[in-house]
């Protein structure tokens, strides 16, 4: 059995050939993921709330050393966790009067702490604006209490509410940006599948390629145009 060899003056021959088609189907792929991202997409919205944890509450004129630092770290470490704990999306689910559930708001609620500091920042995410910026002031109103009857100790201040609601999803360029991507990379594999299993003869390199001997020479075409009465013959 033969095997197949195609080289890369075949490939760039072929990818020159089909040039339109693949320019074809570029746009398509960034047409079509357009479409898809602005009418079959659910939008994403997220806003943030803010934290800071204390181990105690500071006094004015009270110096900070390397003990409660570490206090402060430990318990803004733990206060992140527990956030998105039971009781603290319980008491969300019912200041928002149930209308989320209490595992609805732990999956809507992410906490973070920027460069391990004091600060907790909770991103809020969501299908609805209004409803993520409800569950966002909820938590800051019940965050605090709850989570000192669980811990027992140290505290934790709400910082800023949530105010502005941005989308996060779909995004629209990155999407046609990827559409356009695999357009090409597909219509180019295509045109590479069709130039390897292609067994016609279309130029010298082909004959030499096919039968492993020299050309020596070739006869040109002895019609330049359209004989009356007679189709136009290929070359």
């Amino acid at each position: 059995m033969n095997s197949i060899e195609i080289s890369l003056q075949d490939i760039l021959w072929s990818l020159k050939k089909y040039i339109i088609w693949i320019v074809l189907a570029t746009l398509l792929g960034a047409v079509s993921a357009y479409f898809m991202t602005r009418f079959f997409s659910v939008p994403v919205y997220s806003t943030r709330v803010s934290f800071c944890a204390f181990a105690k509450t500071p006094e004015v004129g009270d110096v900070v050393g390397n003990s409660e630092l570490a206090a402060n770290n430990t318990i803004a470490n733990t206060y992140a966790i527990l956030l998105t704990s039971e009781p603290v999306t319980t008491a969300v689910s019912e200041a928002l009067g149930g209308r989320v559930a209490p595992g609805a708001v732990g999956g809507m609620i992410s906490a973070s702490r920027p460069n391990n500091t004091q600060m907790i920042n909770v991103t809020i995410r969501g299908s609805n604006p209004q409803l993520i910026l409800d569950v966002g002031n909820a938590l800051l109103d019940v965050a605090p209490g709850e989570l000192s009857k669980i811990m027992g100790s140290g505290e934790m201040a709400a910082v800023d509410s949530a105010r502005f609601v941005s989308q996060i999803s779909p995004n629209i360029s990155s999407n046609v940006t990827y559409g356009l991507l695999i357009g090409l990379l597909v219509s180019c594999a295509i045109v590479v599948v069709i130039a390897m299993l292609d067994t016609t003869i279309w130029r010298e390199e082909d004959l030499e390629r096919a039968f492993d001997i020299p050309i020596l020479g070739a006869i040109p075409s002895m019609y330049t145009g359209e004989q009356p009465g007679r189709h136009k013959m290929r070359r």
